[in-house]
């Protein structure tokens, strides 16, 4: 939304004032069980992946060890990864779940210490509202209540609790629930170790797998491409990054621009701010007719609501960004209720959460 017009630069700042709009394409990581190729590009059960959406690429390589697997995976909004390895590892095993800064593991869930039988594997990993939410490939006893494999389980130390049941869901005893995370959006997302089928409709290993309440399931991820032979092991969305607000709501703080001698300083609030919050601003080129064509002017401010930098020599226009760690929000909202693209140069993929929770 266009919010200050001057001779040489027009300011946009990219938000809905706390919307729960989602975008249509959302990123997630993956790890696979064999060696797979996707994309054209090979790749190992040791190596996250990224799909954003459907393109795949390597977003970290664990395989100094060439037997190693991953059987759970998720990562937080601060970059940390939560990793349950699908065979034994030293100091970790496919009962347990450590945290991985990008350097070294550290101990998160010990999986004999909290009762978990032997022969179990943890083979689902995620996070809802803080907690830990587990799958086992196997049926399990835990504090002697009975799991089945599908079955999603709540870990509050020192006990477990069922966070989402299969069967009273309509997923089949046969089907194995592999991986799980939830959406941006707050939907449970899910993929299994065989053809199951829901509502009718046959899911395929690599299909996600959106489930909307009761008995009810849709497709949310299908590449036609995946091949047969491979498992998606367990995958996780990118952690949303919000949005700023447009200043059309009443307690919106509106973008403003000062001009200084050669310089612009945009300033702008955050109805919703977080703890690890950060922006970023795209810059672009006013032409005729108007096609939206922006890039990184600065992927940080620190933190900051507000950036300085020399005034451009033609017209131009700002987006601002909000973004995390891990990936940048919306970029706002253009006058025909579509969501502005990402730069053409970006900062990082793109996951976009509600502004506001």
């Amino acid at each position: 939304m266009t919010l200050v017009l001057a001779r040489r630069f027009v300011i946009g700042i990219a938000a809905l004032l706390c919307s729960s709009a989602m975008a249509g394409a959302t990123g997630y990581y993956l790890c696979t069980d064999v060696p797979t190729s996707l994309g054209g590009t090979d790749y190992t059960p040791g190596q996250i992946l990224v799909s954003s959406p459907g393109v795949y690429s390597l977003q970290i390589d664990l395989a100094a060890d060439p037997d190693l697997q991953l059987g759970g995976l998720e990562r937080r909004a601060d970059g940390i990864w939560l990793l349950s390895p699908a065979v034994p590892q030293e100091g970790a095993g496919p009962r347990d779940v450590v945290f991985f800064d990008g350097v070294s593991p550290s101990p998160f869930f010990d999986g004999n210490a909290n009762g978990v039988p032997d022969l179990a594997r943890i083979d689902a990993v995620l996070l809802e509202g803080g907690h830990l939410v587990l799958s086992f490939d196997v049926p399990v006893s835990l504090g002697g209540v009975d799991y089945g494999p599908s079955d999603l389980v709540r870990w509050d130390a020192p006990g477990f609790s069922l966070g989402w049941g299969a069967q009273a869901a309509g997923v089949p005893a046969g089907s194995n629930l592999v991986g799980a995370s939830i959406d941006p959006g707050g939907h449970l997302v899910m993929t299994f170790d065989t053809p199951t089928t829901l509502d009718g409709v046959e899911y395929l290993p690599g299909q996600l797998v959106q489930w909307n309440g009761g008995t009810l399931f849709a497709a949310y991820s299908v590449d036609p491409n995946w091949p047969p032979s491979a498992q998606l092991r367990d995958f996780g969305f990118l952690p949303a990054a919000g949005a700023v607000p447009d200043g059309s709501g009443p307690s919106a703080t509106a973008l403003t621009v000062t001009r200084s001698a050669a310089s612009l300083t945009l300033s702008w609030g955050d109805d919703c701010p977080s703890p690890g919050d950060d922006y970023a601003v795209y810059e672009g080129t006013l032409t005729e007719p108007f096609t939206y064509a922006h890039t990184e002017k600065l992927c940080t401010t620190g933190g900051a609501t507000s950036a300085t930098f020399p005034e451009p020599s033609g017209d131009a226009y700002y987006l601002i960004v909000k973004r995390n760690v891990v990936s940048e929000g919306s970029y706002g909202r253009a006058s025909s209720g579509a969501e502005r693209p990402q730069g053409i140069a970006m900062c990082l993929p793109q996951s976009i959460g509600p502004t506001c929770p």
